[in-house]
């Protein structure tokens, strides 16, 4: 027997079709029917007691017994029942009462909402509408096929079926199902069935003693999901599975286990939810127990949420923490994790009073550098902050930051912790025309230290020392411009005119010496202020096109500009520009002497369109007069694929050429096209570092979906560090069941789908 999609059933149920077919005037008669109303009103329901017939012709052959033949149409309750043979019986029973139950013959077809079988024969209690396929095949709601050799309808919307097969695969032949002894359908819920063999088309892939398989209409039923299978090198044979729960609408878990044959078990757990925007959260933890090398649990914890509060507090919490560095570069399949070197937790509550924002957070970071690790953490950090914004119609504009927190740094156990302050009150004047924009400002900050660098009795210098007052003054003078630009007649498919703008940025900025630089703890970079007299220079040049906008109309899109710029230090006996955030690098002379001079910054940017992005960023040292360092990324995104790209190489600055050797050498790209759109799509990425000439790692994929099913499979192939592993896995998607890897896996995110479930 072949099961059968929807459109041909739904032929052998019509009514018209049917009696046009029978070429025939058809008959009608009325008859008594108990069957109690539908659980969901049925416009198209008759009412209790009340049943129509049609038929080419129909006979009372006895008492209690009517006959109707040729194209039978039987409706009562919200029930329709077509056949080409009819019988229906009407017994007394003891009680006075009447019992009515139809037999029905030849070509059977039952209807009732979105539900349709059909076979050879049906016999049904009017009553109850409970009754007995024999030989049937048919659909029911939402979207699952069955067959078989006895179908018996023991309930409102419940099934039993012996010695048959169900598939969610609405293809003319299904690309799969599962074949089974016995089964019990729950319309709108689910299927548990005994003896499975699951078959891909008619070639049987394995067996199970009993199955759960979810057919609710959202799709967000609780049950297992679909096994995945791979091979490591590494990590030898693997296989896993999952168990989804449905907690509601805004919230579900899975959980994961893992067994790979080489090394060893790994669990997973996963919590999401969604409440009332914004809030919602995702708790993503992992557990790895390498058996064969009898080592303790590793883990891998990756929680993210944001929770409206109370008050209009709103507070959020990233965690992103692992067991040890060795752990994440044997086992972490996403290449950015497998080569971080950092853990973080912040906890931070947030609320706005108006132009002032009130924030309250706690966090560690923890970076790994060779056997030590660098530690920093807010034990907690308190701050009140207004961006600067005008004051009436002063023209004046006023901002500050206020900080207070208590600061630990250090390294491994030796954490050292102090308390400061920190208040920062700015006020500004911006002054602008059509050409020229000039921003004076001045800024008084005042900082306090609970404790300060000392020299111990050992002549070591220690955290201990007298608490310090650091008062200072910024004055800062912003100018942009004047700015010339020109138009372009240029014509063509682009665009028909093109504005080129250029013009020079410029500011100046001055900062008060700092006393007792060196005695001040070093947390981060408002530490590491010192009194400074410099300029920052730049020529910035824009390139703007007339395009069409999102409702059509043409707007202006800056599609290019290149900014060059450069910082000179008036100030460097102090080293002023060792410590400018601008710079990767500190700016010095050949044999280490300082230099008035950094690098020559240039900045290009590219949007030729929407989807297309290229940013390039070039780094050249005048006092060495040399390359030091260039950066590249681009992507390309569009509606059947996208393609994303990365370059980076540094140079060792030397006064020989020989000697200016290159440290790093890096490329990285992530490509994903649609060969077919929404059926096959290929993706995958490659990391190479042309220094060592090695391929780090590379990703291929490819999935194939259709209507009822989807496939994929996946090589990842690792050279980095120490870790030298080939990777294979492969997985199936059924309709109502969702297949995913555990949390090591490179495109986590890929196999989620958000709040609408795996299944």
């Amino acid at each position: 027997m072949t099961l059968l999609p929807l459109a041909v059933i739904g032929l052998l149920a019509s009514p018209a079709l049917a009696a046009a077919a029978a070429g025939a005037e058809a008959a009608q008669f009325s008859g008594r029917s108990r069957t109690p109303p539908p659980a969901t009103p049925n416009p198209d329901a008759l009412p209790p007691g009340e049943m129509r017939v049609k038929a080419e012709s129909q006979e009372q052959v006895e008492k209690g017994h009517m006959r109707a033949r040729g194209f039978v149409d039987v409706r009562f309750g919200d029930m329709r029942i077509q056949a080409d043979r009819v019988d229906y019986y009407e017994t007394d029973l003891p009680d006075g009462k009447k019992s009515a139950r139809l037999v029905a013959e030849e070509n059977v077809v039952f209807m009732r909402g979105e539900e349709r079988l059909a076979g050879e024969r049906l016999e049904i209690d009017v009553d109850t509408g409970k009754g007995t396929f024999t030989d049937a095949i048919g659909f029911v709601q939402p979207g699952v096929f069955v067959e078989g050799k006895k179908i018996e309808r023991v309930g409102e919307g419940t099934y039993r079926v012996e010695g048959g097969q169900f598939t969610s695969c609405a293809q003319p032949n299904p690309r799969w199902k599962f074949a089974t002894s016995s089964a019990r359908v729950e319309v709108d819920d689910k299927i548990v069935a005994k003896n499975v063999v699951f078959r891909i088309k008619s070639v049987p892939a394995f067996y199970l003693p009993i199955i759960y398989y979810p057919i609710r209409e959202d799709q967000r039923s609780t049950g297992f999901l679909f096994p995945h299978f791979g091979h490591s090198s590494v990590k030898g044979y693997e296989i896993g599975a999952g168990f989804f729960w449905a907690m509601g609408r805004s919230a579900d878990q899975t959980f994961y286990a893992d067994h790979f044959s080489k090394i060893g078990w790994g669990v997973g757990h996963e919590l999401r939810y969604a409440a009332d925007q914004p809030s919602r959260g995702t708790f993503r933890t992992y557990a790895f127990a390498p058996e064969k090398e009898r080592r303790e649990w590793d883990w891998d914890v990756d929680w993210n949420a944001l929770q409206m509060l109370p008050g209009r507090f709103r507070a959020t919490i990233n965690v992103r923490q692992y067991s040890d560095l060795l752990f994440q570069q044997q086992f972490q399949d996403n290449f950015n994790l497998a080569t971080t070197r950092t853990r973080r937790s912040a906890v931070n509550i947030q609320r706005s009073f108006g132009a002032n924002m009130l924030s309250i957070a706690a966090d560690s970071m923890e970076t790994y550098f060779g056997e030590n690790t660098r530690v920093l953490q807010h034990l907690p950090s308190v701050t009140l902050r207004r961006f600067s914004q005008k004051l009436g119609r002063s023209g004046l504009a006023f901002g500050y930051e206020a900080r207070g927190e208590r600061l630990g740094f250090g390294l491994d156990e030796s954490v050292e912790s102090f308390s400061r302050f920190d208040i920062a009150p700015q006020v500004s004047y911006p002054l602008s025309t059509t050409f020229l924009q000039v921003t004076p400002a001045a800024t008084a900050r005042y900082t306090r230290y609970s404790s300060t660098y000392a020299t111990a009795e050992d002549s070591t210098t220690v955290l201990g020392g007298p608490a310090l007052d650091r008062p200072l003054f910024e004055g800062n003078l912003d100018v942009r411009g004047p700015t010339f630009s020109r138009v372009f007649d240029v014509g063509g498919g682009y665009t028909d005119r093109i504005k080129h703008t250029i013009g020079p940025e410029i500011n100046w900025l001055y900062r008060t010496r700092v006393d007792d630089f060196d005695s001040i703890p070093k947390y981060d970079g408002n530490d590491y202020l010192l009194g400074t007299n410099q300029i920052d220079y730049a020529l910035v040049q824009r390139f703007l096109a007339k395009r069409p906008g999102p409702t059509g109309k043409s707007i202006p899109h800056e599609f290019l500009s290149i900014r060059v710029g450069q910082t000179y230090y008036v100030q460097i006996s102090d080293g002023q520009n060792a410590f400018d955030p601008n710079y990767a690098n500190s700016a010095f002379g050949p044999g280490y002497t300082p230099a008035h001079l950094s690098p020559i910054a240039t900045r290009i940017r590219v949007r030729p369109v929407p989807g297309v992005t290229g940013d390039f960023n070039v780094y050249y040292d005048v006092n060495f007069k040399q390359l030091q360092s260039l950066f590249f990324s681009g992507g390309i995104n569009g509606p059947r694929g996208s393609l994303l790209a990365g370059w980076s190489k540094v140079m060792l600055l030397a006064e020989t050429p020989e000697d200016r050797l290159t440290t790093a050498n890096t490329i990285r790209g992530n490509a994903s096209f649609q060969l077919v759109p929404n059926r096959l799509t290929v993706d995958g990425g490659a990391n190479y570092d042309f220094v060592r000439k090695t391929l780090m790692q590379s990703r291929g994929r490819i999935r194939f979906d259709v209507q009822c099913c989807g496939f994929m499979a996946e090589v990842i192939q690792y050279n980095y560090n120490l870790r030298q592993e080939r990777q294979f896995r492969f997985s199936i998607e059924l309709a109502n069941v969702g297949s995913i890897g555990n949390f090591m896996d490179e495109d986590v995110p890929g196999r989620r789908q958000g709040l609408g479930g795996y299944r």
